[in-house]
């Protein structure tokens, strides 16, 4: 086995700028995508989500973001659902598409300095020459040069059409791309003319360790600004073990390897609980018929240092301010360029409570400590730290969530804070920082309104469905081709994507949050454009499938049904508590006996990737 670490300082810790000053500060950053995580935020009334958007981005308010990474969509599941593509099909392209633009915009006129970067999970079937309706790609590398111009034009159109300067973009999540996919979307990127800075595969996960860089950090370029000390991915489970993760990743993440930057996956959890990996984000906007949304405690763990330490800063060297506590935990000093300015993070967040979704977190012991500081050097003239103050041992329901604390005299250069379990401070000379308050009250949650009527005449083109989730395919507004000027929401994607992981199946999207009861009547009209089978799931357990070949089943029930291509169908599904009718067409087909599961959602399905639309879509109480 390796060796033990060895024991770290028992204090007082000097902090100092003598020795040299350490790395480059390059940010918090934090992901909307990687399963198109912010959808449901769109769909909010604009003021309340102006007021999610404060507490996300803008300065000494809430999370105060220094660095955004957004999904370049791909049209399939990159975990949680699927974020549209700005090529669905070899000559198509629209630059409004989504929500991903809208964010960026939102990000930039809260702070201008927000850095922005762009990462593809998934990629659109056309890609691959192989790939039909029924086929899924498997090389979205087949010719390099047209993927890296695929990547292009979502770069060249942030700036022309949104006016949007995407200072990095990556190469393919969690994944190799091919070296010669590398080379063309350099050379591509580098004769557009753009400052676009393309990066290689960053490592995600990779936890923290017990023992101080042995170099001091000292063997890297101070000033790097290539990605290359970021960790790209972090983050945990729920909101108050996801707090302890980050705060003890952002801190240590230096202390141990050098890392400047740390992303958290992901920055809102706007979609529906039932997805995976709920409420992982910052904050949950996930109810847009009441408006009602939470701001988690990782956002004031995260605030911590984003509020304090703005991109530029340089940390103090190793032993200087940077380090681990004797009785566990650690603290780190950044500084700011004309060394005025200075923010010290203490955090002692315990092993068995702060574990991230995966990554080292070996076996340490945390006590309570009473942490000298000595202020040596330029810090010797500093007269007063301010001290901001969070406990996160109950994560959203702490009383003590990002609290501003008297400030503390610094007496012959030294200055003296309790830190216990679960603790987080940050004392700096700064005199900003702050709490925000949102301009609207926070709205309480309320049932889902029924009944409830949904034409989609009153929606953007191009936009996905109000209250619909797209985990497969592209489900967006678009126009009616049978009736000019009624809108529908419409299945674009005509190839199968080459997907990323978690779900690869035919177009889905979803209606809703598990909030829908028996004695209900779901009610739609739909047309496919070419053969193909319709699933709806609903109640849990069961299914209705209508088929173009002119079948239909119901649960257990199945028989004809005239269900042609490029006709419009009415279709009515009567849900009881013991049984379920179907009515298509006006036509009553079936009965199917059997209860499903009360508190569910909808679940819309194609069998392959072709156009279809709904319209007309309702609930209606029986």
């Amino acid at each position: 086995p390796p060796p033990p670490p060895p024991p770290p300082p028992t204090g007082p810790y000097v902090i100092d700028d003598a020795p040299g000053l350490g790395l480059r500060w390059e940010g918090v950053g934090a992901i909307s995508g990687g399963g198109a995580t912010t959808k449901l935020l769109l769909d909010y009334d604009p003021a309340i989500a102006s007021d999610i958007l404060d507490f996300l981005f803008k300065p000494n308010f809430g999370l105060n973001l220094q660095m955004l990474k957004v999904e370049i969509g791909g049209d399939a599941d990159a975990t949680e659902g699927a974020e549209p593509s700005h090529m669905h099909y070899n000559g198509d392209e629209d630059y409004n598409r989504g929500y991903e633009w809208w964010l960026m915009k939102e990000a930039r006129a809260r702070n201008p300095d927000i850095k922005l970067y762009g990462l593809p999970w998934a990629w659109p079937g056309w890609l691959d020459p192989s790939a039909t309706p029924d086929k899924p790609a498997k090389n979205a590398f087949s010719n390099a040069t047209v993927t890296a111009n695929y990547t292009l034009a979502w770069l060249l159109a942030a700036k022309r059409v949104h006016g949007l300067d995407i200072d990095y973009v990556g190469q393919w999540n969690e994944r190799d791309a091919p070296s010669e996919y590398a080379s063309a979307l350099r050379l591509a990127v580098n004769q557009s003319g753009l400052k676009t800075f393309v990066l290689n595969r960053l490592p995600h996960y990779p936890g923290t360790h017990l023992s101080p860089d042995s170099e001091g950090c000292r063997q890297y370029q101070w000033n790097t600004t290539d990605g290359s000390r970021w960790v790209d991915e972090e983050g945990s489970v729920a909101d108050g073990r996801s707090a302890r993760c980050l705060a003890r990743c952002v801190s240590r993440n230096y202390v141990s390897d050098c890392h400047t930057a740390t992303f958290q996956w992901h920055l809102i959890s706007s979609f529906y609980d039932y997805l995976p990996w709920k409420r992982c984000g910052v904050a949950v906007a996930n109810r847009p018929w009441d408006n009602s949304y939470e701001i988690t405690s990782p956002t004031w763990a995260l605030a911590h240092t984003s509020q304090f330490a703005p991109v530029g800063w340089r940390y103090t060297s190793h032993g200087a301010g940077v380090g681990f506590l004797s009785k566990g935990g650690s603290y780190v000093t950044r500084v700011s360029e004309d060394r005025k300015d200075i923010s010290i993070v203490l955090e002692k967040m315990t092993h068995e409570n702060s574990a991230c979704a995966r990554g080292s977190n070996p076996i340490y012991e945390t006590k309570p400590e009473q942490v000298t500081l000595i202020l040596n050097g330029t810090f010797k003239t500093i007269s007063k730290l301010n001290v901001w103050y969070s406990n996160l041992t109950e994560g959203n329901a702490s009383p003590q969530l990002f609290v501003k604390m008297p400030a503390l005299d610094v007496v012959n250069g030294r200055v003296t804070v309790q830190v216990n379990p679960e603790d987080l401070y940050t004392l700096t000379t700064l005199e900003t920082g702050g709490k925000g308050t949102p301009q609207k009250p926070m709205p309480v949650q309320k049932p889902f309104p029924l009944p409830y009527t949904q034409t989609f005449d009153d929606e953007t083109l191009s936009a996905p469905g109000r209250l619909f989730y797209d985990q497969m395919g592209a489900w967006q507004i678009d126009n009616d081709a049978t009736n000019p000027g009624n809108k529908v929401l419409r299945q674009v994607v005509p190839q199968y994507p080459n997907c990323w992981g978690y779900s690869c199946a035919g177009p889905t999207t979803y209606f809703g949050a598990n909030f829908l009861n028996a004695s209900l009547n779901i009610s739609f009209a739909v047309r496919l454009e070419d053969d193909g089978v319709l699933d709806l799931e609903y109640a849990g357990n069961k299914k209705l499938s209508l088929d173009t070949a002119g079948k239909f089943q119901l649960g257990n029930t199945n028989g004809d049904a005239s269900f042609g291509k490029n006709q419009w169908h009415k279709v009515s599904l009567l849900w009881q508590a013991d049984s379920s009718s179907l009515v298509l067409d006006g036509k009553n087909l079936a009965t199917d006996k059997g209860s499903g599961k009360d508190g569910t959602s909808l679940k819309f399905t194609l069998s392959r990737y072709i156009f279809a639309a709904l319209d007309n879509f309702s609930l209606t109480p029986m």
